[in-house]
């Protein structure tokens, strides 16, 4: 009997928004240990990014997998529960202007051992004024003792979900980030007290332009770079910065790739 609801997401794909066909993966059956795939990021445990990025202007999709336990822990005490849900509208904070969400089933009620899907899609609009969004959803855990509101992430699930939104100078019109040019990228060590090597892999020669945002969206440092065919790396030195968590992004004309960074000293 699992000890913890398993409010298990995760990312099914993106791909043309006109389709708004959320995608289950059944994956997530396959790993008991985990409570929500991909994991919320954490300073200490998952420092990643997980969200797929999102680019001004242009169409936006992306699943979530949702699994129901038959029972869930609270307050020291082991539930049997019916359901999960969340509204038709509303449950969704924190998202770019533009983005929205919808649910199959369509009513948004997730049977208890039973998987569900919640979709955001959309397109993000000009009006958006900051470049990183943390998002959440609030939920409603129906058991014995009566409906019991959580908030993921959060206390089932802690940790953060953000969303970079890219201006749309910075995104190809036929993809939202660099895999096809960047094949891998990294820093090391992290997390770090002064310095850090950025390691990239690229598969073309060219300008790319680094850059580093604070959690609120604040650019702290940009500098060009020019990178090889091959392995390359770079220092990045945080100065003054305070410690936290900070995205670096690596971008051309083409899009832009995003990971995290977490200064602590």
């Amino acid at each position: 009997m699992k000890k913890a609801l398993l409010l298990l997401l995760t990312v099914a794909g993106f791909g043309a928004v006109q389709a708004q066909t959320c995608v289950r993966d059944s994956s997530v059956l396959q790993n008991d240990s985990v409570i929500i795939s991909p994991r919320p990021y954490t300073e200490d445990t998952y420092p990643y990014y997980a969200l797929a990025q999102a680019c001004i202007g242009q169409p936006y999709i992306q699943s979530f997998t949702l699994e129901v336990p038959s029972s869930f822990t609270y307050q020291n005490f082991t539930l049997p529960i019916t359901s999960a849900s969340i509204a038709t509208s509303g449950a969704l904070s924190g998202q770019p202007a533009g983005i929205t969400y919808l649910c199959d089933p369509p009513n948004c009620v997730f049977n208890a051992n039973t998987l569900g899907c919640i979709l955001l899609y959309g397109t993000p609009t000009a009006a958006n004024t900051a470049d990183t969004f943390s998002l959440a959803i609030a939920a409603t855990i129906n058991s014995a003792i009566g409906p019991v509101p959580i908030t993921f992430p959060g206390a089932v699930a802690p940790g953060s979900y953000f969303l970079i939104l890219n201006a749309a100078n910075n995104c190809a019109s036929s993809a939202y980030d660099l895999n096809s040019q960047i094949i891998g990228i990294k820093n090391q060590p992290n997390p770090f007290s002064q310095q850090t090597t950025i390691d990239v892999e690229s598969v073309v020669t060219g300008d790319f332009q680094f850059e580093v945002f604070d959690l609120l969206g604040k650019r702290m440092h940009q500098q060009p770079v020019r990178l090889f065919q091959g392995n390359n790396q770079f220092t990045f030195d945080a100065g003054n910065l305070p410690d936290g968590t900070y995205f670096y992004t690596l971008s051309n004309q083409e899009g832009k790739v995003s990971r995290v960074m977490v200064v602590a000293r």
